[in-house]
């Protein structure tokens, strides 16, 4: 035993001290594992939020497309604006074709049908104005403004013309076609937009009811007055030919240029007591007399004019309006009586549905429904 504790310290001091010191670190080290308990952290990681994927059906989106007529031109003036950024599709959105914005009425009604519908328009005109027409108001001379029948203003076999028409009428004239000297008396709840005057020999009862009067009222002793803005194209010169039963006048930017009225009425006068000085004037048949012939009058290309006509009709029974424009130097076929037949005013190509009711009692070459010129103001 003493042998081998002497020769272990022989060995241990013959080994250098950094061995020893390595072997002491190293059971330390040992020591230390064999009592601590190694605890393994995990770190945990954030969940993420995953969208699930939806199958979405995908819109068939297509551009506005709107059809525009060739002869529907910008103005020079307007430059085109380009966005830069990416247009949005839109849905296929069919919008009605915008004609005759060029040219105006003069081919007929275009644009947005919305407008008005020409099929609803009378021969006293349509409920909605087009643009280019002549406002009409009704006035019922037998009613105060309230409805109420004025004493005396009937029509009998004793009394067919009461002096109250006349009288109320002359005063409208002499007031320089002012609606404020009809004010008394009852205005019709409709205003009708006419675009020509043409109604050949009817009965009397066709005004009222178009202007919202109630049948059952005694269609006499009633006028109707028009007023708007024409304008030719192309200008020129032009004077009326026609017939009003019982009255008709018609006036120019203020100034009185026919006055057609039945001749039982010639006291029923403008202040300037107009005469014509034609010598076509009451030589031809036209409705249910003889044309009357106005004054020429000229008008500027494109440039617009005021025109007002007054109707009337007295104790009742037929009913005449008929306007007719002859243009200075136009060559016009003639009737078996050699009056020319000359095209009816209108300030927009007539409906086909009111020249078939025109047709239906108007002699024969009488006038021309189809040709003539445009008074539009377009």
């Amino acid at each position: 035993m003493k042998r081998l504790i002497q020769k272990t310290r022989g060995v241990i001091r013959g080994t250098s001290s950094a061995v020893l010191l390595s072997a002491g670190f190293h059971i330390l080290l040992l020591l230390i594992a064999s009592t601590v308990v190694v605890v393994k952290i995990v770190q945990r990681q954030e969940a993420k939020f995953t969208p699930a994927q939806v199958n979405r059906p995908k819109m068939d989106l297509k551009k506005l497309r709107v059809k525009v007529k060739d002869s529907s031109k910008p103005r020079k003036a307007v430059e085109r604006i380009v966005s830069s950024r990416a247009r949005s599709s839109m849905p296929d959105i069919k919008l009605p074709a915008m004609t005759g914005m060029g040219a105006g009425l003069e081919k007929g009604i275009g644009g947005f049908d919305m407008m008005t519908d020409l099929s609803k328009m009378t021969l006293m005109g349509g409920g909605r104005s087009v643009g280019n027409d002549l406002a009409g108001t009704f006035y019922d001379l037998k009613r105060d403004r309230s409805g109420t029948p004025i004493p005396g203003m009937t029509v009998s076999e004793e009394s067919t013309d009461p002096p109250g028409f006349t009288e109320a009428l002359n005063r409208f004239l002499a007031n320089n076609w002012s609606p404020k000297s009809l004010d008394k008396f009852y205005r019709g709840p409709v205003k009708l937009y006419a675009t020509q005057f043409m109604v050949p020999p009817c009965k009397s009862y066709i005004a009222p009811p178009k202007f919202g009067i109630d049948e059952d009222i005694q269609s006499c002793l009633w006028a109707v007055h028009y007023k708007g803005k024409i304008a030719n194209k192309t200008g020129g010169k032009f004077r009326f030919w026609g017939f009003g039963d019982d009255v008709m006048l018609v006036r120019i930017n203020g100034k009185v240029v026919l006055n057609a009225s039945h001749q039982d009425r010639g006291n029923i006068k403008d202040p300037g007591d107009w005469q014509s000085t034609a010598k076509e004037h009451r030589q031809y048949i036209l409705g249910s007399s003889r044309a009357r012939v106005g004054d020429w009058f000229t008008l500027e290309p494109g440039v617009q004019v005021e025109m007002e006509v007054l109707f009337a009709e007295g104790p009742g029974g037929t009913f005449t309006m008929m306007l007719l424009v002859q243009e200075f130097g136009v060559d016009y076929q003639k009737n078996e009586e050699g009056m020319p037949i000359l095209p009816i005013f209108k300030t927009m190509k007539t409906p086909e549905h009111l020249i078939d009711e025109i047709k239906y009692t108007l002699a024969p070459g009488q006038a021309d429904l189809d040709k003539g010129p445009i008074f539009s103001v377009y």
